[in-house]
């Protein structure tokens, strides 16, 4: 049997000799990299159902059929998200202006979903049977049970029960999935006939579709959608029912299958999708590590029946996805949609949400009705409560004008890079003029110096201007019951074995930010300390987990980061974890930041909260103030770099998936316009997004300032959001500010087959690197 590092370590020479491959090879190459990078295991809920009535699992379906992923170089890549009103022809872009325009871009969007997603859908059977199973009042309801029998041989059954209020009607339809019952008695109340259909777990006829269509691929999702509408077949021919209003909702899984509804079945007027993440409103291209929300290899495990098999090849190359979730949301335009979800939800982001509802709105503007699709974030966990629900139905009642109860929607991320750069149009030629810095080794000690400044300069421009401040009065541990509520719904790490102390608020670090400290502890239960009576410390700088910050971390149970800094205090290095600004606890603490700081940055005010964090471990008596290292997982990673280049206090540092490089910023690695424009926190970096060589630095020049303090790079090879080729350059080049330290060894690289996220097996390499870090003393 192939153990699993001499599996790696071939796929390490595959990798590094792709280019040279035949579209076959290739396409067997990919296989072998999605077998190592995908969850192993299906059926791993209980929900989980075959993948296709010949298939158990998707390994079973992939050995069958022989199917191989698709020849990935040849596909174009879109890392941000596909643009809805854009297609392409002769490898040309065309900008869609008309509506016959987007009719046909449509059907490539419907054609390509159901190829690569969601599997064909059979066409709408020519007849039905109806027989109605049982009929009631209750008060002045009339209630009906109801089976619809069509084809082939009036063998497929539609279950739905009827909820018709007292009046003349005609009335709008509220139409549910069997688990919303409850749901469907609040729309009852407001004037809906409520619907709920057997198309849930707890009640599914559309399973027997999957042997009843042998001749149709479309999976347990779709056959859900698609029973939706053999019900609203049968409702348009009621006299009681208003055909122009019928509304379709859901909630998690359900609300993935009344998107999809809604997308393919043009007769539905109006959608709710409730908390549906991944494979819902959430693009596929930003289910990823880095998100720290539902990844598609976790939820494709999870409920291998809900997708096609073929959409797991896609698992760290979302970038070649030709569909996402944003170009399903477009094709609800338009009619009605409206997203609602908490901010904090553990398998949810919710500025990738709102990343979908600006791609998607583009549609419904070209069609004059922006308003039709809109937003609900809400506070709590994933279960909603009637406050939620009475909410959209607001939404409903709005959308078909049935009361003056007006909608708003209402965004957490109010950033845009077109603003900021019209208010710094000033800025702009002074920005462009600047002279690029390329690091060189020079020998001669004032041309070093004269460098050196120059980099320092372009670090701090690009950092922008730090507001006058003060460091607080006192720094200390405070009660468990004063910390931030939002940590009680998004959960924090548990570390075994440990003391955890909780800054702040009254004693917060910083500008009143709070801070969590795990400390290892002996068999006695007290902070467990060195041989110099210290403990040394890593500061962990998380992705970009807009909705929980720190809390989870990646993996596929959502523990990462518990695991992490249990690996590091088994070690005996205490922990301190902080929100970066802008995200989990902090989430609203950034909103309107360019107007309340139009000099500053985002990543300078990260950067500022992380030496904050040095400031309050260096007033600790317990501490090992010349052990206080950095330790950046891709957006922490940007930050860690930046922090060590500006502080001297960092003895060392480690990142992972931190960086592509900023010269070589094209349409595949978006560098630039991912700190500038999407994220918004490197604003004037944007200045150079049309000429990234043009950039005022790099990464060897911001590498350089940390020089000749140790730093570990993590650059995995299969992260799609680093150049890997031009990684290798620039920390090539950084080596040699490391030699003329006479440290060359100080900068350290290893290139997993991975893709961008801390897995396990990076833990040791992780604490063997921090454990050989001699102490030392260095002074700001």
């Amino acid at each position: 049997m192939i153990k699993k590092y001499q599996i790696v370590s071939l796929l390490v020479v595959f990798a590094l000799h792709a280019h040279g491959q035949t579209g076959e090879e290739r396409r067997r190459q990919y296989l072998r990299e999605s077998l190592l990078i995908n969850q192993p295991a299906d059926h791993r809920h209980p929900i989980s159902r075959r993948v296709t009535v010949l298939d158990s699992t998707w390994m079973d379906w992939q050995k069958r059929t022989g199917e191989l992923p698709p020849d990935f170089e040849q596909m174009p890549s879109y890392p941000f998200l596909p643009e809805p009103l854009v297609f392409e022809k002769d490898g040309r872009k065309h900008q869609i202006k008309t509506s016959s325009e987007w009719e046909q871009r449509r059907s490539w969007i419907k054609e390509q979903y159901q190829y690569w997603v969601s599997g064909m859908r059979p066409p709408a059977p020519a007849h039905f049977k109806v027989k109605i199973l049982d009929e009631r009042r209750e008060g002045s309801t009339k209630i009906q049970m109801i089976e619809l029998s069509f084809a082939p041989g009036y063998q497929a059954k539609m279950t739905f029960e009827l909820m018709i209020p007292a009046g003349k009607g005609p009335f709008p339809v509220y139409l549910t999935p069997w688990t919303h019952r409850n749901w469907a008695q609040l729309a009852l109340r407001r004037g809906y006939v409520a619907c709920v259909y057997a198309g849930a777990d707890g009640k599914d006829d559309t399973q027997a579709y999957q042997s009843l269509y042998p001749g149709y691929d479309f999976t347990a999702l779709m056959r859900r959608a698609w029973g939706a509408s053999r019900v609203i077949d049968y409702l348009v021919t009621r006299k009681e029912i208003n055909p122009k209003q019928i509304a379709i909702t859901g909630h998690s899984r359900n609300g993935k299958q009344a998107l999809w509804a809604g997308a393919f079945d043009d007769r539905i007027a109006a959608v709710v999708a409730s908390s549906c993440g991944t494979g819902g409103i959430t693009p596929f291209r930003m289910s990823d590590p880095q998100y720290v929300n539902q990844t598609l290899d976790d939820i494709a495990s999870n409920a291998a029946h809900w997708f096609h098999p073929r959409l797991r090849f896609f698992f760290g190359r979302e970038d070649k996805l030709p569909v996402d979730q944003n170009l399903l949301v477009a094709l609800m335009a338009p009619r009605h949609i409206l997203f609602q979800y908490s901010t904090v939800e553990q398998q949810l982001n919710p500025w990738v949400n709102e990343q979908t509802y600006h791609s998607a709105r583009k549609v419904f503007t070209l069609m004059g009705v922006e308003n039709n699709i809109a937003l609900s974030a809400r506070m709590g966990e994933h279960a909603v409560a009637a406050r939620d629900v009475e909410k959209c139905i607001d939404f409903l009642d709005a959308s078909f004008k049935r009361n003056n109860i007006s909608w708003t929607t209402s965004l957490n991320f109010d950033y845009d890079f077109e603003k900021w750069a019209t208010d710094h149009a000033a800025e702009k030629q002074a920005a462009l003029s600047m002279e690029p810095v390329y690091y060189k080794s020079y020998e001669d000690p004032g041309k070093r110096k004269e460098q050196d400044d120059k980099i320092k300069e372009r670090i701090d421009w690009l950092l922008g201007k730090e507001p006058s401040g003060v460091k607080p009065a006192v720094v200390a541990p405070t009660d468990p019951s004063r910390i931030d509520w939002i940590d009680r719904i998004t959960g924090r790490p548990v570390v075994k074995n440990t003391k955890t102390e909780h800054i702040g608020p009254y004693t917060a670090i910083g500008d009143h930010l709070p801070a969590t400290i795990y400390y290892p502890t002996d068999a006695a239960g007290n902070k467990k300390t060195g041989l110099n009576g210290k403990i040394p410390v890593v500061i962990y700088l998380h992705e970009y987990a807009y909705a929980h910050g720190f809390a989870h971390g990646y993996s596929p149970e959502r523990q990462g980061n518990s695991r992490l800094f249990q690996s590091l205090t088994d070690k005996g290095f205490a922990v301190m974890a902080i929100d970066l600004f802008g995200f989990g606890t902090r989430m609203e603490e950034a909103q309107h930041f360019y107007s309340r700081y139009p000099e500053w940055s985002k990543m300078g005010k990260m950067v500022s909260d992380t030496r904050a964090c040095i400031d309050a471990l260096e007033s600790f008596e317990n501490i090992d103030k010349d052990r206080i290292f950095l330790l950046g997982n891709t957006l922490g990673g940007q930050v860690a770099l930046f922090t060590a280049a500006k502080d001297n206090r960092v003895a060392g540092l480690v990142t992972v998936a931190a960086f592509s490089p900023l010269r070589t910023s094209d349409s595949r690695y978006e560098s630039i316009r991912t700190l500038s424009h999407s994220h918004g926190l490197l604003p004037k970096l944007g200045w150079f997004a049309d000429k990234p060589a043009n950039s005022i630095l790099d990464y060897p020049e911001l590498i350089s300032s940390i020089a000749p303090r140790p730093l570990l790079v993590f650059a995995p090879v299969l992260d799609r959001y680093s150049n890997i080729p031009a990684v290798k350059e620039n920390l090539s080049t950084a080596k040699k500010a490391y030699e003329m330290h006479g440290q060359a060894g100080n900068l350290q690289t290893e290139y997993p087959v991975d893709i961008n996220r801390i897995s396990e097996s990076f833990y040791d390499r992780i604490t063997t690197f921090f454990n050989n870090i001699p102490a030392r003393r260095n002074s700001n």
